[in-house]
């Protein structure tokens, strides 16, 4: 007896045509170039990277139109056509423009037109979209390669990343030639997309002091004058980065973003800024000239002068951003004092409170004491970032935490006695003439 069976039937569901696939990809590209062109319309490139009213709408459409791009990548992954649509939306969100001033003169230098379908004030999600273009070409190649070769080609890339981590790792000085010649002619560009320029052993044997931002802003009533003892006025006090804070999202990106400022402005003349011999006793003769203010450590760390990339442009960009953010109904932002604060890390025999000069046990250090914070003036600035006074006497001198006495390590004992005041002497609300909170 014959038994006819029939065949299995096909589980996998075929491959949408190339036809719907072009199709879908294309209104991807069609969004992002709306995008684009509406940016054009309303001459948003030519304000540099400023704020413009429709930078939202062209954000949002730009960013539908990467999404639906990468939704017909996925409809037919092996399909080259897919994988070019999604290259034009990245590349056309990206954009094109003329090429940045050379060194570090981009600050000096008027913004330059850049045309893109996504925003210029949206630079990291411009990256983004470079990125994908990038892969979209990428991915349209590799569908036409044999397998072998991309596979080939994928262990040389994580050979390439690892080498990269290597040579991160071995940066610090002595740097071995091998290591040198590898970042200044192989690897460079990569290493600082994938933020691999900075040593993976940082953090040993010493990490070196942490940074923050101090500022302290000073509001006063609209017409009254600068200069008048008696006008009205109020202050507050701005501490950047504060965990408590600045911890917004599940991966922490929003504080060690505002981390990464602070110590873009720790950023100054290392081994001492030498003036010229007559500049050299100005400086001297107006810092004496605040004497209720002493020295305090030791000598070569009293002044510490910045880079014109922070005095010129972090510093009163981070400014702007404050008066903007803390501005106040019926009160205006005249001023904003800025310190920028190393803290010190406690030493372990510090922290168990032993004393190796006498070894004795001495009282233990607490890792936020005090005087631990070395703040460094960066001046008195403008609303719109401009520095007041650039021969204020205390400009980019140290502003002392003066140590009265070892604080006890109970909390309760601490604020008995008085708390902050009784232990230490803070110089720096004397200064900014506002009491600083200590918390």
């Amino acid at each position: 007896m014959t038994v006819h069976t029939q065949p299995p039937a096909d589980l996998h569901e075929p491959p949408p045509p190339t036809s719907r696939v072009l199709t879908v990809g294309l209104i991807g590209v069609g969004l992002t170039v709306a995008a684009f062109v509406f940016g054009l319309a309303t001459g948003a490139p030519l304000r540099g990277f400023d704020p413009h009213w429709a930078d939202g709408p062209r954000a949002l459409l730009a960013s539908i139109g990467l999404l639906i791009a990468g939704c017909a990548v996925s409809m037919r992954p092996g399909w080259y056509g897919g994988w070019l649509c999604g290259a034009a939306a990245g590349l056309i969100g990206y954009g094109a423009g003329s090429p940045p001033p050379a060194g570090t003169e981009w600050y000096l230098v008027p913004p330059r037109d850049w045309f893109a379908g996504v925003p210029n004030a949206w630079d990291s999600v411009q990256l983004f979209f470079g990125v994908a273009g990038a892969i979209g070409l990428i991915g349209a190649a590799w569908t036409r390669l044999p397998r072998r070769l991309v596979l080939g080609l994928i262990l040389a890339g994580v050979a390439f990343h690892f080498v990269g981590i290597l040579s991160a790792i071995t940066s610090p000085p002595p740097t071995p030639p091998v290591t040198d010649q590898y970042w200044r002619r192989v690897a460079r560009e990569y290493l600082m997309f994938a933020y691999m320029n900075n040593a993976y052993q940082f953090y040993s044997p010493d990490p070196g002091p942490a940074s923050e931002i101090w500022a302290c802003i000073e509001y006063r009533r609209p017409g009254a004058a600068d200069n008048d003892p008696d006008a009205e006025k109020e202050c507050v006090w701005v501490y950047t980065p504060r965990r408590n804070r600045d911890y917004k999202d599940p991966l922490g990106l929003s504080l060690y973003r505002r981390l990464s400022l602070s110590e873009n402005g720790a950023q100054y003349y290392r081994g001492g800024y030498f003036p010229p011999p007559r500049e050299a006793d100005l400086i001297e003769q107006r810092r004496q000239s605040v004497a209720r203010i002493p020295r305090y450590g030791r000598p070569e760390l009293q002044r510490l002068v910045s880079t014109d990339l922070v005095s010129r442009h972090v510093m009163p960009s981070y400014v702007r951003h404050l008066a903007k953010s803390n501005a106040r109904d019926g009160w205006e932002v005249r001023g904003v004092k800025v310190y920028r604060t190393e803290h010190t890390i406690v030493t372990p025999e510090q922290f168990v409170g032993f004393d190796s000069v006498s070894n004795s046990r001495v009282a233990p250090w607490r890792p936020y004491n005090g005087s631990t914070y070395m703040p460094y003036y960066q001046g008195d600035f403008g609303p719109a970032g401009n520095l007041k006074d650039s021969q204020d006497p205390m400009l980019y001198w140290l502003v002392p935490i003066v140590p009265l006495r070892t604080p006890p390590l109970s909390a309760s004992e601490y604020q008995k006695t008085g708390g902050f005041n009784s232990y230490f002497t803070d110089y720096v609300s004397a200064h900014a003439g506002c009491p600083r909170p200590v918390d």
